[in-house]
């Protein structure tokens, strides 16, 4: 018995290889938002520690110096969280390939309407917005991994220019 290119397993891999790779990509991405946080809490700490101690300890006034130390740590938590948020796209497409590829291999070309493990834009335009649960793009959770810092950087800067 012969095979054809198109059923070889040279062209197409096995489901079972693709649902692997599937749940690894998920578990990847998960485990960076895991890490990415834990950095986030970390910089949040020490950002509280210099204010809070300064202003505690510092007869609440802000010292150009501690502004400097300020100023720097946020800079470095908002390349961190920056790239954090760059990771979690690339991250988030790997899934959604393999995702298409499992279902691609499952279904054909008779694929039912299928979402991956992540995906909100589409999923999202059918639910109604209301007050306790809504979501806009740009300031999504994983966009404020780099918004915030970037603002706590600019308060730093006002502090060094006052």
């Amino acid at each position: 018995m012969t095979t054809t290119p198109k059923d070889s397993a040279e062209t197409k891999p096995p489901k079972d290889f693709l649902i692997k790779d599937y749940d690894l990509k998920i578990g990847y991405l998960t485990a960076h938002f895991s890490r990415m946080w834990t950095r986030f809490n970390y910089f949040v700490g020490i950002e509280s520690a210099l204010v809070g101690g300064k202003l505690i300890f510092g007869n609440g006034k802000l010292s150009g110096g501690v502004a400097i130390v300020g100023a720097a740590v946020s800079l470095l938590w908002y390349v961190m969280g920056a790239e954090d948020r760059f990771l979690v796209r690339v991250y988030r497409q790997h899934v959604k390939d393999a995702a298409d590829l499992v279902a691609q291999s499952l279904w054909g070309a008779t694929q039912p309407p299928y979402r991956h493990v992540g995906e909100v834009k589409e999923s999202s335009k059918a639910l109604d917005w209301e007050i306790s649960g809504w979501r806009l793009e740009p300031v999504s959770t994983t966009h404020l991994a780099a918004w915030i810092p970037l603002l706590v950087l600019l308060a730093w800067l006002g502090v060094l220019v006052v």
